[in-house]
């Protein structure tokens, strides 16, 4: 027993001795009465094989199981929260007006200020294009920006800007729009001066050069836009030209916000951003139709030429024309 308890104590404080002591066991140093069969096989097996120590902790793990793999963290670049099923925004395009591409027609419509102040006369072409677009580049160089309706000329009025502060134009909010970045909502379902993460822009050649990294901000508002659509601010007609070809015209975006790659986005006020966010959960999750209109119901009018019923015996009673021409007989 002293012999057992001794080889056992040997084996548990020298575990790289298994090896000798079970050859020593097979070829007969170690009288074979001494140590049973069970413990025998333990030490033919390879359960007491020494396994190299590591920093990982490997030498916890038997020699058959593979190395560790080297931890990583998570990647802060990705990924945002996308507003919809892939595929369900719809992506147009807006530019600034330029008086030069029509100066050729005639100057025939005047259009003002808010404080009734006429700004000049304009071609019909460019005041429809202004009015289209909301923004327009003068040929003196002015940059002129819609302001509302007014009483008078064609019932919007225009604003001049200062192009040190508003160099393109000017969105909601006061906000300067800036081209490849700058892109109009409907603040009913995207905030304004939240920034957007569009996969299908990334990689995108530029007319300047460089390539866009999908990032794009709610700057700007339209009459025109309505629910699930984005409005794409490009500066010129030429760039959207030069744009869509890179797109193969397809019109389908996946906007995704709190995307951790575009929030040096957020350059504006932030209270007036916190402010913008709060909008009204309920009213654009659970989108009501308008009531339908009652159906219209018909007085029935008199009608002429029909002998009243009374309950005497009808009498015809003759036009008014027919009764004075029988007085002048008379």
């Amino acid at each position: 027993m002293i012999g057992i308890s001794l080889t056992a104590w040997m084996l548990l404080a020298m575990p790289e001795a298994a090896d000798g002591i079970a050859l020593s066991a097979v070829s007969g140093l170690v009288p074979g009465g001494a140590l049973p069969m069970s413990v025998l096989s333990v030490l033919g097996s390879d359960r007491l094989r020494s396994v190299p120590d590591d920093d990982e902790g490997a030498s916890k793990q038997p020699h058959s199981v593979f190395a560790k793999l080297t931890p990583t963290g998570k990647e802060k670049g990705c990924c945002g929260y996308p507003l919809g099923e892939p595929g369900t925004y719809k992506l147009t395009y807006y530019w600034l007006a330029y008086e030069s591409e029509y100066a050729n027609e005639p100057y025939e419509i005047e259009i003002y200020t808010r404080q009734g102040f006429p700004i000049g006369r304009f071609p019909r072409a460019f005041v429809f294009e202004l009015r289209l677009e909301g923004s327009g580049v003068l040929r003196d160089g002015r940059l002129i920006n819609y302001d509302g309706r007014c009483a008078y000329g064609i019932g919007t009025c225009y604003q001049t800007l200062d192009p040190q502060s508003h160099p393109f134009g000017k969105g909601g909010q006061q906000r300067a729009l800036l081209p490849f970045r700058s892109v109009a909502v409907d603040p009913r379902w995207v905030p304004l001066g939240t920034p957007l993460y569009m996969p299908e822009l990334r990689g995108m050649k530029l007319p300047d050069g460089t390539i866009h990294d999908g990032c794009v901000r709610a700057d700007d508002t339209g009459g025109g836009i309505r629910r699930r659509e984005i409005d794409f601010f490009v500066e010129s007609y030429a760039n959207y030209k030069y744009l869509e070809e890179q797109l193969f015209h397809d019109h389908k975006v996946t906007p995704m916000i709190e995307e951790p790659r575009c929030t040096y986005l957020r350059q504006f006020d932030p209270g007036v951003d916190r402010r913008s966010e709060s909008i009204d959960e309920i009213a654009v999750s659970f989108f009501k139709k308008p009531p339908p209109k009652p159906p219209v119901v018909k007085k029935p009018g008199k009608e002429r030429g029909k002998a009243k019923t009374t309950g005497r015996i009808s009498q015809h009673i003759p036009p008014k024309s027919e009764r004075s021409s029988r007085k002048k007989q008379v």
